[in-house]
């Protein structure tokens, strides 16, 4: 059976881009586009037939997928259009920025070699698409599907005297996570620092590091290690205080999560936390792009632990099927 679409999903399902990737098909059979999908551990192995004999494949896209380097990761994806032999859309994920440092011209490569092979691309957000013009090439014009916020049928807890502070996601560089432990540096011991997650892949470093630091003021400190879906659920529901203080955020699957499950994280003020407000009002709560702001917005949160706690009639937007109708009339309109 022949398809118009197939979908070519490379990496590891840990990872987030990965996990949006299958989301998004998912979401797309819900409505009754029934898409084949081939989900590859590496660029490198064998590509199922029937995607390969879809007239457009779609891929979810970002350097770190494809390779150790953005170079290797170009070559790579390079390789794998070819094996494929056919026409290619893709979403891109985590636009090179200059938070990037010294690896951000090898990133902007890697992402015009990437344009350059699709007939059609998307991204997750307005300043994704602002930072896509701005960094690797003005000419793009980007289709924009926001990343769907799920609703999952969560009781809150009742109040507990331990109050924690957490914040949920892979542990790296930018995360936030260690601001978010000094900010709690005016509150009593007791309130506790979670990381709901585990390091990514090379930043071990970083979970004995909030340890260290928490330790050095007698505050409890857990970092869970991986989750499943319906543990990190559970456990986003028990934070007392959910934070999203990524420092470089052009998109967030964190955010969404907290949200999925009626929590209204702290997250700062930049332009992709006001376009997400602006979208879905009053999800999160917004303080400024500062650390003195987060402190205050963390003590007076434990304090009110109420206020981050969506009402159960809330419905966020956008929801799956929002995003699967988007990339549905997307990928018929490349595929012509």
């Amino acid at each position: 059976m022949n398809f118009d679409t197939g979908h070519l999903v490379i990496g590891p399902i840990t990872h987030g881009v990965v996990r949006c990737a299958v989301s998004v098909h998912q979401a797309l059979a819900s409505i009754g586009e029934q898409h084949p999908l081939a989900r590859l551990d590496n660029p490198d192995a064998d590509i199922p037939t029937d995607v390969q004999q879809c007239g457009l494949v779609h891929m979810h896209v970002t350097d770190r997928l494809f390779g150790r380097t953005p170079a290797a990761a170009a070559h790579a994806l390079r390789t794998t259009v070819r094996r494929l032999g056919r026409p290619i859309s893709i979403t891109l994920h985590d636009i090179p920025q200059p938070s990037d440092g010294a690896a951000m011209l090898a990133r902007v490569e890697f992402y015009r070699q990437a344009a350059s092979c699709a007939v059609g691309i998307a991204v997750s957000s307005g300043h994704e698409a602002t930072l896509l013009a701005e960094h690797v090439d003005a000419d793009l014009k980007p289709a924009i599907v926001p990343l769907m916020i799920e609703r999952y049928p969560v009781a809150r807890p009742a109040p507990i005297a331990e109050r924690t502070v957490g914040v949920l996601g892979f542990l790296y560089p930018g995360k936030g996570h260690i601001e978010t432990l000094e900010a709690l540096r005016d509150l009593p011991p007791a309130v506790g620092f979670v990381a709901l997650g585990a390091p990514s892949p090379g930043h071990e470093d970083l979970a004995r590091e909030l340890h260290a630091a928490a330790a050095s003021s007698g505050r409890p400190c857990e970092v869970t290690g991986f989750l499943v879906d319906a543990e990190l659920r559970a456990r986003a529901s028990q934070v007392t205080v959910p934070v999203a203080y990524h420092r470089h955020m052009s998109a967030s699957g964190s955010i969404n999560s907290w949200i999925a499950v009626r929590r209204k994280p702290l997250v700062p003020r930049t332009p992709y936390t006001e376009e997400l407000d602006a979208r879905s009002p009053g999800m999160v709560q917004l303080h400024d792009n500062d650390e003195r702001a987060l402190r205050t917005a963390i003590a007076h949160a434990v304090e009110n632990p109420s206020s981050t706690w969506l009402d159960a009639s809330t419905v966020p937007s956008p929801s799956p099927s929002d995003v699967a109708l988007a990339y549905a009339e997307l990928l018929r309109t490349w595929s012509r």
